[in-house]
């Protein structure tokens, strides 16, 4: 990271480092241990995806800001999980303006190390955790993102993310996801499956170091299961439930708002 970066990076004990054990769930492909080699190979090339995207990435991300609405009371205060190298930052400053602040939350060095060039400033602040227990202090968020995350996650860590998502916001706070998601049938199925099965082998042959970018996209080829993901919203007390396809529809937006408190605090912890 150079010297010159204004962004401060928060380095904490993994989960599994801290003595408590793994979720039996998080095995074989959902590996936390594959997963994080696997974004620490593709933090390289991390540029690669919005071009295999053909710039929809950038859209969709900046879809997923303008879903947020602006706090009542006070600037804007975002927990980023699964944050990677903080592709989200600039569409939710664009979204908040200069008083935002963010916490990015990811558990790949690498990805968090891209992160850093965003000089934000104090208004961002990249924590190495896991997205699925956090350090940051409970109620601490106006809202919670997560984008293109999911796909990672096996269903059955639904609700230990929205459990999370829950604890970290402040009541009546915002949570929005948004996640690849191949359309069910027809014309546009098949041309993104024929799409991915060209692109892909050709991609590992012209540039073999963003070859990673290939499993990466094998996750997302299931895309995110909606009806258990609307299940574990509702059980860890979100209201308000949305879903909305992003355009040309293989993207899909999920947002729901936690539920008010009858009596709210004065005050919360700060990031």
């Amino acid at each position: 990271m150079s010297s010159t970066a204004l962004v401060t990076v928060a380095t904490v004990t993994a989960p599994d480092q801290a003595g408590r054990a793994r979720p039996s769930f998080l095995a074989g492909p959902y590996q936390p241990a594959r997963i994080r080699e696997l974004f620490d190979e593709l933090a390289s090339t991390y540029n690669c995806a919005a071009w295999l995207s053909g710039g929809l990435l950038g859209w969709w991300r900046r879809q997923l800001a303008a879903a947020l609405p602006h706090p009542a009371q006070g600037p804007a205060v975002v927990v980023d999980l699964m944050a990677g190298g903080a592709n989200l930052w600039p569409a939710l400053r664009r979204r908040f303006g200069p008083e935002l602040r963010v916490a990015a939350v990811d558990f790949s060095g690498a990805m968090l190390v891209r992160a850093a060039r965003h000089a934000g400033g104090p208004a961002l602040t990249l924590h190495r955790a896991d997205a699925l227990a956090t350090p940051l202090p409970t109620a601490c968020a106006t809202a919670v993102t997560c984008a293109f995350g999911l796909k990672t996650l096996p269903v059955a860590a639904y609700p230990a993310l929205l459990t999370e998502a829950a604890r970290l916001l402040r009541p009546g706070g915002e949570l929005a996801l948004t996640e690849l998601v191949l359309p069910a049938d027809g014309w546009q199925r098949s041309f993104l499956l024929r799409y991915l099965a060209v692109i892909l082998p050709l991609l590992g042959r012209l540039w073999p170091a963003a070859a990673a970018h290939i499993a990466l996209l094998r996750y997302a080829r299931s895309g995110p299961n909606l009806p258990a993901l609307t299940a574990a919203l509702q059980t860890a007390g979100f209201e308000r439930v949305r879903q909305r396809r992003l355009w040309p529809g293989c993207a899909v937006l999920v947002s729901a708002r936690k539920k008010p408190e009858s009596a709210r605090k004065a005050d919360y912890p700060a990031l």
